[in-house]
């Protein structure tokens, strides 16, 4: 029985891993396409950091198809394989031989209440901070010695001297603003100059003011800035403004209730999949339709849900009552056609 447990466990985290490793590759294939140019300039280090961001950015899903597939996909090759009619004849019942599928799918529920609460949201955010950051070093960093040097759509700044993160005799003029500033010296910390001893010229309606200044932190304000929503703010935050009781308290609610929902589906479509395979007499190419099917109609109920929610038409305490009772409706489908 333990070989068998153990056989069943292997091949569904083996399939799990691959389906991972596909879905993985797709999407940061596909986000490469939407990030600025400037990363492809980063460091080694860097490039492989943001790669890890992008990718669990967008885990919550990869791990709800690859373990809906992968349950799928090794009850329909024992069935295939002949190998379920050997696991009958020895005695052992369906009940035993989901057992496996029950412990797997607690561990998956448990993971995927983490991955939605904690792990996306903080990849999220540090997703946006980092491209931020590396754009705005990017731009500061191709500062040129004696020449004009257009940071952004508004800013062009001019150094006399540049040697690694220090300048001298450095002049900047923000067309917006109608500022200049000048400095003496100047030196890169972090992503914003700091400028010593210098002027800042100010706009005025009888002309202009000059103020001295001995230090001036410059923030570059790049047009390219990726900020995160509301979406991936922390737990502790959205539960404040849901407390605060303000505009943005359905919104919050919104969010929150979609995070729990998430690990509901794990309760169900470990059992759901390896059920469909091993008794479907289909086509793979039908059973993983079907999962597909499955999974496309809890994403629609789900963004219907919260968009409710978030207008506060549709009380959130609902939100996973409608998500257990489609799990359990399509379950008790599958365990019917037995």
């Amino acid at each position: 029985m333990k070989l068998l447990y153990r056989y069943v466990l292997i091949n569904i985290l083996k399939n799990f891993f691959m389906f991972i490793l596909l879905f993985s590759v797709i999407i940061i294939s596909s986000q490469f396409m939407h990030l600025p140019s400037v990363v492809y300039f980063m460091n080694i280090f860097q490039f492989f950091k943001l790669i890890f961001f992008v990718n669990f950015s967008f885990f919550k899903y990869q791990l709800l198809f690859a373990f809906f597939l992968s349950s799928v996909l090794v009850g329909y090759n024992m069935r295939e394989s002949r190998e379920l009619h050997a696991v009958y004849a020895s005695g052992i019942s369906k009940r035993q031989l989901l057992t496996p599928i029950k412990y797997l799918s607690v561990v998956f529920t448990l993971f995927a209440f983490i991955v939605s609460f904690f792990i996306v949201p903080y990849a999220n955010r540090e997703r946006a901070n980092f491209i931020t950051v590396n754009v705005k070093r990017y731009f500061l960093e191709s500062i040129q010695p004696k020449n004009f040097s257009k940071i952004s759509s508004d800013i062009v700044i001019y150094a006399e001297k540049k040697e690694n993160k220090n300048i001298d005799n450095l002049f900047i003029f923000m067309q917006k603003k109608g500022q200049a500033i000048t400095a003496q010296k100047a030196k890169f910390v972090g992503t914003n100059l700091i400028l010593k001893n210098g002027f800042i010229q100010i706009p005025d309606k009888n002309g202009f003011n000059i103020l001295f200044f001995k230090e001036y932190i410059f923030n570059l304000d790049v047009k390219y800035m990726k900020r995160y929503s509301m979406e991936d703010f922390e737990n502790k935050k959205l539960f404040e403004i849901v407390s605060s009781n303000g505009k943005k308290k359905f919104k919050a609610l919104s969010i929150l209730s979609d995070r729990f929902v998430f690990g509901i589906p794990f309760l169900f479509i470990g059992f759901i999949g390896f059920l469909i395979g091993i008794q479907s007499f289909k086509s793979r190419e039908f059973v993983i339709s079907v999962v597909i099917l499955i999974s496309i109609g809890f994403l629609l109920i789900n963004f219907i849900s919260i968009k409710l929610v978030s207008q506060g038409h549709l009380p959130f305490y609902i939100h996973p009552i409608l998500i257990i009772g489609y799990f359990y409706f399509v379950l008790k489908s599958v365990q019917k056609r037995d």
